[in-house]
């Protein structure tokens, strides 16, 4: 856990870093490439030095793990509401979700997903009662799954005695009498008189071992989220690209989808935050928004979204910390699952599309049109953001064609000696008949024009009109 919850403010570097958490000048945690330089876990802080000068040591921060502790603990309360914080780990009761995620096997995939989304290595073990599945995960235990009581009873049985110190630290008296009295195994401790047991070694070992095997009730204290989601991260190596920040990034999503999951809600604006370096001249942090067309809790989503929002930002300074932060959101309790697809399912897929648009182009650049009252073309409509709510027009089918793409403004055309228009040097033919359009009389922008559809020898259709009476020909348009 002291090099995990390290690891987590260091993405992307476990393998290649020689990185090791030291505790009273002893280490007690040393990444693989320390390891696999001679550096071992018990050494002290010169000796490891000695061996490997480069070695990156840092002090343990319990501050730390404990919130890298509650960062897995919000990612996998979409498993379950009833979680536990333990001080290296997360304890989950999972009895009334089973079915809900396909069986046991199903859900501890699941959270072994999750955890790893995290950039956390665990260790799953699952029994009847709480403390009997700490055991076996903190053990080394090989087997560590058992659902029925008696297997669960010989299968604690087997453990070594030094195991219960995962529960309940033993003093050194109480590990010599141990050795003294040929102890070796739980079954065997638990098979001492009661009575002498307890005089020697407190009620408390008792009641630790009668709660694991279930002879007694567990109390737990369940881990309750806090009200606004704000999960903060320090980065120990200063981010100078976007490829680092999106790795810390994506390791927040989990806890983000858990909370709201937990909540039965889904997020529609999410802010990050990029602290600086504090200094002599410290740069202002840097806020970065991403407001969702359609709400969302999809993890997978959001990474590709703050991916591409992060890769066009211009950093003004080196990022050392980053900061996910729950603008908006509202409820949302899912939706229900179809044997068949039905009409207007395609939304989601569209509404993840513009969510992707603005993310990497930016939310200026991604408009919609809203229609307005206005016979005139060029002011029947006008560009708004494209996560405003715009109100459709209704449809009207006896309304002539319209087409796609609306010049800026009208282009002048030139016309045979019949009077036809001509355009590219062709002699364009007419499709329809002549639409009038008289208005703006009331803004003093008035026009008087007479459209067609057009084709050219190109078999292109356009949509050109005549100032009307006996004017010019103008090109407005093309139709798709």
């Amino acid at each position: 856990m002291p090099l995990q919850a390290l690891l987590a403010s260091l993405p992307g570097c476990e393998a290649t870093l020689p990185l090791a958490v030291v505790e009273r000048h002893r280490l007690v945690g040393a990444s693989r490439a320390a390891r696999a330089r001679g550096v071992q876990i018990g050494q002290s802080n010169a000796t490891a030095l000695a061996l490997l000068p480069t070695l990156v040591v840092q002090p343990r921060d319990p501050a730390r793990e404990a919130a890298f502790v509650e960062t897995l603990a919000l990612a996998l309360a979409a498993l379950t509401p009833r979680l536990v914080l333990a001080p290296s780990g997360v304890l989950l009761e999972v009895g009334s979700t089973l079915r809900l995620f396909g069986g046991l096997r199903a859900l501890q995939r699941r959270a072994l997903a999750l955890a790893q989304d995290c950039n956390a290595q665990v260790r799953l073990a699952c029994a009847p009662t709480a403390a009997a599945a700490w055991l076996l995960a903190t053990s080394g235990s090989v087997r560590r799954r058992v659902l029925q009581a008696t297997s669960c009873a010989r299968r604690l049985d087997a453990l070594p005695v030094a195991a219960i110190e995962a529960l309940l630290p033993l003093a050194t008296a109480q590990r010599e009498l141990l050795e003294a009295l040929g102890v070796q195994r739980l079954g065997a401790l638990r098979a001492l008189p009661r009575a002498g047991l307890q005089r020697r070694f407190g009620t408390a070992l008792t009641r630790v071992l009668d709660r694991a095997y279930g002879d007694a009730p567990e109390v737990h204290d369940w881990f309750e989220p806090p009200e606004r989601f704000a999960l903060k991260r320090e980065l120990l190596q200063r981010a100078d690209n976007a490829e680092v920040l999106v790795a810390a990034t994506q390791a927040l999503l989990p806890a983000l989808t858990g909370w709201l999951q937990r909540r039965w809600q889904a997020a529609t604006v999410l802010v990050l935050r990029l602290g600086h370096e504090r200094g002599r001249e410290p740069a202002p942090d840097t806020l970065l928004w991403l407001q969702l067309s359609t709400p969302s809790r999809d993890a997978v989503q959001l990474a590709l979204l703050w991916r591409e929002r992060l890769q066009r930002q211009v950093l003004i300074a080196p990022v050392y910390e980053i900061e996910l932060l729950l603008e908006a959101a509202v409820p949302d309790g899912g939706r229900p699952g179809e044997l068949l697809a039905l009409p207007g399912q395609g939304e989601d897929e569209r509404a993840a599309l513009l969510d992707r648009l603005v993310a990497r182009l930016g939310p200026q650049r991604v408009q919609r049109w809203q229609p307005l009252a206005d016979h005139r073309p060029e002011r029947a409509q006008r560009a708004r953001p494209v996560h405003e709510a715009v109100t459709p027009a209704p449809a009207d089918p006896a309304a002539p064609p319209r087409p796609a793409w609306l010049l800026p403004a009208p282009e002048p055309l030139g016309h045979d000696a019949l009077g036809r228009p001509r355009h590219g040097g062709d002699t364009l033919r007419l499709c329809s008949r002549a639409e009038r359009i008289e208005s703006g009389w009331f803004d003093g922008a008035l026009v008087r024009r007479d459209y067609h559809v057009a084709e050219g020898s190109d078999h292109r259709l356009r949509w050109v009109y005549r100032e009307h009476p006996a004017g010019g020909w103008f090109l407005h348009g093309w139709f798709g």
